[in-house]
């Protein structure tokens, strides 16, 4: 996948949690309830960002398992 089709995922999982985040009602007001949802946003980037690695890491073994391998020929010098 190209660069930017990652970055469109990942604005576009942000922006869903922060949707979810914000929908729950009275739940966190105040200074408190901003520094919550501050930190819980930063935690979620973090997993956000581990598991695309993780993905990534998996991906690479898979195309690795199935890339025909090379093998090396015996050459005579004379």
């Amino acid at each position: 996948m190209e660069r930017g089709t990652w970055t469109f995922i990942i604005v576009t999982l942000f922006l869903g949690s922060v949707t979810a985040a914000a929908a729950v009602p009275g739940v966190m007001d105040g200074l408190g309830g901003i520094i919550i949802t501050i930190f819980l946003a930063y935690c979620a980037i973090i997993v956000v960002a581990q598991l695309f690695s993780a993905l990534f890491a998996v991906q690479q073994i898979i195309e690795g398992y199935f890339e025909k391998k090379k093998t090396s020929k015996r050459v005579e010098l004379r």
